[in-house]
């Protein structure tokens, strides 16, 4: 049976994007098997996003998600995404059989990678003592053997780093294929350092959306892992008005949309309208 290897970003001789590696059969592009906490979630357009950017640039992307929507719609975005979705298993219990029996056959397709990822959980397990910990490893193995396809090459990326990480660094050992994180907020700054380090060393590479972030992240890094800062970007077609742009004019008006918590920054927006004020900007919010 032919095998391919592939080189991503960070892992082979400066290469822009996915490389087939040292003479193996004929590449053809990996899969990027996605995995993601909920799909769609209406508060994350940001992933929804770049799975269409990554399907314009021709990328075959699989959605993997960690359990069904919550909500009754989503943005009309999500309508353009052509990726399939596989929905895994979200508690133990009530899907203990079809868990059990796919674990079974992940672990006869791959015996010596199964109870590699095995030993990893039951340390991990023994650190936190959270069933959480178990559920991953058997959802990795249903991924790998519901979300990956026979003979095809993938790649596996988490956006974000706790659960959907813990899923893909399990899956990755099984599988035998590469795995990348996009860490955020809360997944990066209240996780223990130790695993989350340990995460960032077993990956290809990782992704994060602020320069401060990097920093955390590259501190942490007990091999050198490539960490990226790659801002969220706003599509500003979405917004321009139909017809004539009317021109601004005092009492301006601002529109913050957020979120009333604390790290959504709105404090820091106050601020910045309190320094108009006091200048005599006339505005409302």
């Amino acid at each position: 049976m032919c095998k391919q290897a592939v080189s991503f970003p960070g892992e082979g001789a400066g290469g822009s994007g996915p490389q087939a590696a040292g003479g193996l059969c004929p590449f053809s592009p990996p899969v990027l098997v996605m995995i993601l906490k909920g799909y769609p979630r209406i508060s994350e357009t940001f992933i929804s996003n770049e799975i269409l950017l990554l399907e314009s640039l021709g990328f075959t992307v699989r959605i993997v998600s960690m359990r069904r929507p919550r909500e009754n719609f989503t943005h009309a975005s999500v309508a353009r995404i052509r990726a399939e979705v596989v929905y895994l298993p979200e508690r133990i219990l009530p899907h203990l059989p079809v868990l059990v029996y796919e674990n079974i056959r992940a672990f006869l397709a791959a015996p010596r990678n199964y109870l590699r990822a095995a030993s990893r959980m039951a340390v991990h397990f023994r650190q936190t003592w959270r069933l959480a910990t178990v559920k991953h490893l058997l959802q990795a193995g249903y991924l790998v053997r519901r979300a990956l396809r026979p003979g095809e090459t993938a790649h596996l990326h988490a956006h974000f780093a706790h659960s959907p990480t813990s899923v893909a660094l399990y899956a990755g050992i099984i599988s035998g294929f590469p795995y990348s994180f996009t860490g955020h907020a809360k997944d990066v700054w209240t996780q223990e350092p130790a695993r989350l380090a340990e995460k960032i060393g077993q990956a290809a590479f990782v992704v994060t959306c602020t320069e401060t972030n990097r920093g955390y992240l590259s501190r942490l890094s007990p091999n050198g892992t490539p960490i990226f800062a790659v801002y969220h970007g706003i599509d500003l077609r979405l917004f321009r008005p139909a017809g004539r742009r009317p021109e601004p004019a005092p009492p301006y008006r601002f529109l913050s949309v957020a979120r009333l918590t604390a790290k959504k920054g709105l404090d820091t927006v106050l601020d910045a309208l309190a320094l108009l004020q006091a200048r005599g900007v006339d505005f409302f919010l």
